[in-house]
C-alpha cells in the first residue's frame, strides 16, 4: 500500500510557505478551478486536503503553497480565488517562521466527532513507556481501555453502516476493518467470521502497536487486542476475549488474533 501523509503542519527549510483555507460550494469543477488558478501563477502546492460534504453544501479546501520563487503576493492570490464561481471566502494562513506552516483550524473532526492525531512519538509513550513503568498492571489497563474504545466505536460505526443500508453483521465488520485501516492501526485482514458459536480470526499486517514492540519476543498487543474484544462484545452481544496467537514482535510476518466468547 502507498503511505498517505496528513499534513496538519509542514517544515520546509528555506521556503516561503503560506496556507489558504478556501470555503466553497461543493460543485463539480470547483477544486479544479482553484488548483488551475494556482498552477497558472506558477506556484507549487505542497499539500492539499478537502473536507468532504454533500453536493451544494459548503466545504473547505486546505492548501499549503510555496511562494519562494514567485513574485505574486499571497494576498493577491487569495483575492483572485475569491472571484471564482462558487467560492464563498478565502482565508490566509500566515507563517510564524520561515520554513514552517500549520493549519490552526479547530476543533479537528473525524467524521462528525472531535479528534486528535497521535503520531509515533506520542504512541510510544502510551503503548510502550506506559507498560514499562507499570508492568503487567499497565498491560491490563491498556487491554481494558481498548475494550471500552472498541465497544463505543463499534456502536458508532454500526449506526453509520445502518444509515447507508448495511444491515448484515459481515458487512458491518468489513466497514469496521476498513475504518481501522484508514485510521492507521494496521492493515486488517479478516480470515474467519462465525456467528454461532461466535468466533473471529483476524490478521493485522503492520500493527502500529506491535511495530513499536518489535523484539519483545512475546505477543505484544494489549490496546488493539482489547479493542477487538470490545468490537466483538458489541457485535455478538455477549462478553468476548481476544487472544494474539501470532505477532510481528516475535518475528511473525503478521499479527493474528482469535476472538471468542469469554
Amino acid at each position: 500500500m502507498i503511505p498517505f501523509g496528513i499534513q496538519r503542519f509542514m517544515f520546509y527549510r528555506g521556503r516561503r510557505l503560506y496556507g489558504l483555507i478556501v470555503e466553497a460550494i461543493s460543485r463539480p469543477g470547483v477544486l479544479a478551478a482553484v488548483t488551475d488558478k494556482i498552477a497558472k501563477r506558477g506556484l507549487d502546492i505542497t499539500y492539499c486536503s478537502t473536507r468532504t460534504v454533500k453536493a451544494a453544501e459548503r466545504g473547505l479546501i486546505l492548501l499549503f503553497i510555496d511562494f519562494t520563487d514567485s513574485e505574486i503576493e499571497p494576498t493577491t492570490l487569495a483575492g483572485e480565488l475569491r472571484e471564482l464561481e462558487s467560492i464563498v471566502d478565502v482565508r490566509l494562513i500566515k507563517p510564524k517562521f520561515e520554513g514552517f506552516i500549520s493549519d490552526v483550524s479547530f476543533p479537528l473532526l473525524l467524521d462528525s466527532l472531535r479528534a486528535i492525531i497521535l503520531d509515533e512519538t506520542a504512541l510510544r509513550g502510551l503503548l510502550v513507556s506506559f507498560r514499562e513503568h507499570l508492568g503487567t498492571g499497565g498491560e491490563a489497563m491498556l487491554y481494558h481501555l481498548g475494550m471500552e474504545v472498541g465497544a463505543i466505536r463499534a456502536a458508532h460505526i454500526f449506526e453509520k453502516a445502518e444509515s447507508i443500508g448495511v444491515l448484515d453483521l459481515g458487512g458491518k465488520c468489513q466497514i469496521i476493518f476498513n475504518v481501522l485501516t484508514s485510521l492507521g492501526y494496521g492493515i486488517f485482514e479478516p480470515v474467519k467470521l462465525d456467528r454461532e458459536p461466535p468466533k473471529v480470526i483476524l490478521r493485522i499486517h503492520r500493527s502500529i502497536e506491535c511495530e513499536l514492540g518489535r523484539g519483545a519476543k512475546r505477543p505484544y498487543s494489549q490496546f488493539i487486542r482489547g479493542m477487538l474484544a470490545g468490537f466483538a462484545t458489541h457485535c455478538f452481544n455477549r462478553p468476548m476475549i481476544a487472544v494474539e496467537t501470532r505477532c510481528i514482535a516475535m518475528g511473525d510476518p503478521y499479527c493474528e488474533f482469535e476472538v471468542k466468547p469469554r
